[in-house]
């Protein structure tokens, strides 16, 4: 083989080589770069379409959350039936009478039994065509994530444990609010500890309690 032949197969190696890693270097960029930024947009949107369906969706779920009055305290509770079987937390409660307030108008009802134990009041309202959501029929997943709803406010978060613990931090006096899932279903009652976060009454003991 000439001289000249094999530097110039010398050289078509290295150009060879050159080309590979180069063919590696930017298949390496668009694999491992680029795809976060698509990841990250896809998560985005999906954040963006659950955030729309929650605010457009809460104006309706609104009208199951009811005002309690005793005295000149305020409580929230939840609707069940349509015909105006309802739950509270009774530790939000002293005895009869109570005076209820549905979507801005007042209405009669009464205490019809309370579990100290499970800390739940039954209410019925003496009205009928109210409305109702959907119960939530799997067992609490860590992770999901809900929103606290009451008349004036509403909070969003994550179930901590299968316990009912949530990371919600709530201010506002809640308790006996619906915890509901993004889709608008009844995960629970909202309780209120000493540190500020909502934890649930599953929508299980509720519906024993109730005979749902």
């Amino acid at each position: 083989m000439k001289k000249q032949d094999f530097l110039n197969l010398i050289l078509m190696i290295i150009l060879g080589i050159f080309g590979g890693l180069l063919a590696l270097y930017f298949f390496f960029i668009n694999n491992f770069f680029a795809s976060p930024t698509i990841i990250n947009q896809q998560q985005e949107k999906i954040y963006i379409e659950e955030n729309t369906a929650l605010i457009n969706s809460i104006k309706e779920t609104k009208k199951a959350v009811f005002t309690i009055k005793q005295g000149t305290l305020s409580f929230y509770g939840l609707i069940l039936t349509a015909d105006g079987l309802a739950v509270t937390l009774s530790s939000n409660l002293n005895k009869n009478p109570i005076t209820c307030n549905i979507n801005g108008e007042n209405a009669s009802c009464q205490i019809l039994k309370r579990d100290l134990v499970q800390n739940l009041a039954l209410i019925k309202i003496e009205k009928d065509k109210l409305s109702t959501l959907g119960f939530y029929d799997l067992d609490l997943e860590m992770g999901k994530r809900v929103y606290v709803l009451s008349i004036d406010s509403v909070n969003e978060g994550i179930v901590k444990s299968v316990e009912g613990n949530t990371n919600i931090r709530e201010t506002q006096p809640i308790s006996g609010s619906p915890v509901l899932s993004l889709d608008n279903k009844i995960i629970g009652l909202a309780e209120i500890d000493k540190n500020g976060f909502i934890s649930i009454i599953p929508v299980s003991i509720i519906r024993s309690f109730v005979g749902l």
